[in-house]
This record gives structure tokens, sequence and C-alpha cells, in this order.
């Protein structure tokens, strides 16, 4: 969960870079924290990292299948594409309210992707 819901920098993105390449490192010698962090992300990079993430956003950990590898002899990984799942608010009723209800939504701040801060 968010630490204070800051709208994303590119310090608190580089931060975040910095703890899962961390986290990364850590999960190919370490089981015990490779299954916490499928398990609960936040709380593991909480935890063994002392990281918390200022956004609202659910992290989700997966292993990559067997076609996803590091390819020695080009020195260069192949993996699949990350994922961002957005949601569609639904229409609000009366549809007279639309305009206003756009504004609010926009006037979220950062607990929603794509909403000013």
């Amino acid at each position: 969960m968010a630490v204070d819901n800051a709208t994303p920098t590119l310090e608190s993105m580089l931060e975040f870079q910095q703890v899962y390449l961390r986290a990364i490192a850590l999960s190919w010698e370490n089981k015990t924290f490779k299954d916490d962090l499928k398990k609960h992300p936040a709380d593991a990079l909480a935890r063994y990292f002392d990281y918390r993430c200022p956004w609202l956003l659910e992290i989700k950990i997966v292993e990559h299948d067997h076609e996803s590898a590091w390819d020695e002899s080009s020195q260069s990984w192949k993996l699949p594409l990350n994922t961002m799942t957005v949601g569609i608010p639904e229409r609000p009723d009366p549809h007279s309210d639309e305009a206003v209800a756009l504004a609010a939504y926009s006037d979220a701040g950062s607990n929603y992707v794509f909403t000013c801060c």
C-alpha cells in the first residue's frame, strides 16, 4: 500500500528501479525471499529493503515462462512485456453529471493513473 500516495517523480521511479534490481538479485540467491516476494511483494520489499511504495498500486510478481531467459551468446535478455491494468469507471447517472464527474476524477490526485496531482 502507498505510504503517502505521492505523485510519481523521476526520483521515486529510480528508487523503485534500484530496489527492484536488488530484489531480483536476492531472489536468485534466497528462495524464501523469492517466495515472499511472489506472495506479498510490497511487504517483502518493506521487510528486506525498508522500501515502501509511495503510490497506490498493486505490485504482482510472476515468474517468466521457459521461453524467457538470459541469452549468453547475445548477452541480452529475452523477456515478455510487462502488463499494466487500468480501470474505466462507470458512466455517471444522470449523464448531465459527466463533466463534473470527469473533473472530479482528474482532481482525485495520484489515487488513480492519469489523473492530475
